[in-house]
């Protein structure tokens, strides 16, 4: 198996997230980490989702975060670049 797909298994719960201020999505991510869940998929419904991604990839290395309601090949390039 792939290793994503089994670390999300091994987990067993992503919590989804739909932030609309970047600001909060590094703190966030660190309380999910700390509270033993290290996996979040981010939503690109809001403003902030690509921005948030970003942050979390880069701030959070422990985060594995993924991007959810990627509706265009477009949002899939801009949140594999984003970090997800």
């Amino acid at each position: 198996m792939h290793p994503v797909p089994k670390q999300i298994s091994d987990i067993g719960i992503v919590p989804v997230i739909a932030i609309d201020d970047a600001e909060k999505a590094v703190p966030l991510a660190k309380a999910l980490v700390a509270g033993g869940l290290p996996v979040a998929e981010v939503t690109f419904r809001t403003a902030a989702g690509e921005e948030a991604i970003r942050r979390i990839a880069t701030e959070v290395p422990d985060m594995l975060v993924g991007a959810g309601t990627v509706l265009t090949t477009e949002q899939a390039d801009r949140a594999i670049a984003a970090g997800a």
